[in-house]
């Protein structure tokens, strides 16, 4: 973000926007929603266009939470559908920095009873930070246990899917897939859309947690 006055917290990262959207249009847009306090729209230094993304900022977190719920996935812009993400605050050292919820959400299945969040924590932070703490909860009426686990990136989620998908942990093989996307039945995170934000936010320094 540029300057030191932006709020991490009031901003929603924008991605898969075409070349062809003006700050204007984005502002119209966002506007529609609530009221927004800047857009910083980065062009690439050499070409002069747009790169692709935008960073949104309202006046409060309600609003840029709202924002992304209502605007993520279902406005299209010059044939692309934009990918609207609640950007968080973050701290690293002195340093402040922009976290981007990409998508790597792992879906864990058939946890032995032993197996707690701490040790679910140690055997997937292996792979890398997780974002938030598992959520373990359980299915068919409490006999089966699962978990959420969050990464801050698919290569992270990538190498902790391929390596404990069908491992044994304690007692019981567990099994390792993507998490099925809010709402869905069908979509699971970690498509080719959800990859692309994510290869979007590293060039662009979108710092992970």
């Amino acid at each position: 973000m540029e300057g030191t006055s932006a709020v991490p917290e009031n901003t929603v990262y924008v991605g898969n926007v075409d070349p062809n959207v003006t700050k204007e249009l984005l502002y119209e847009l966002f506007l529609q929603v609530s009221p927004v306090a800047k857009i910083r729209y980065p062009k690439d230094k050499v070409l002069q266009t747009h790169q692709g993304f935008a960073f949104v900022e309202f006046y409060s977190s309600q609003d840029a939470e709202y924002a992304s719920k209502c605007l993520n996935n279902t406005v299209r812009l010059f044939d692309r559908t934009l990918k609207v993400r609640k950007a968080n605050g973050a701290s690293s050292g002195s340093t402040s920095q922009t976290a981007l919820d990409v998508g790597a959400k792992l879906f864990i299945k058939n946890i032995d009873e032993l197996v707690d969040s701490a040790m679910l924590t140690k055997i997937f932070g292996k792979f890398g930070p997780l974002v938030r703490p598992p959520e373990i909860f359980t299915l068919k009426q409490g006999v089966l246990r699962c978990a959420y686990i969050c990464y801050s990136t698919f290569e992270h989620s990538d190498a902790a899917l391929e390596r404990l998908n069908n491992q044994m942990v304690m007692n019981k093989c567990i099994s390792v897939d993507y998490a099925y996307k809010e709402g869905s039945k069908t979509e699971k995170h970690g498509d080719e859309v959800e990859r692309l934000l994510d290869d979007e936010a590293k060039r662009h320094s979108v710092k992970p947690i």
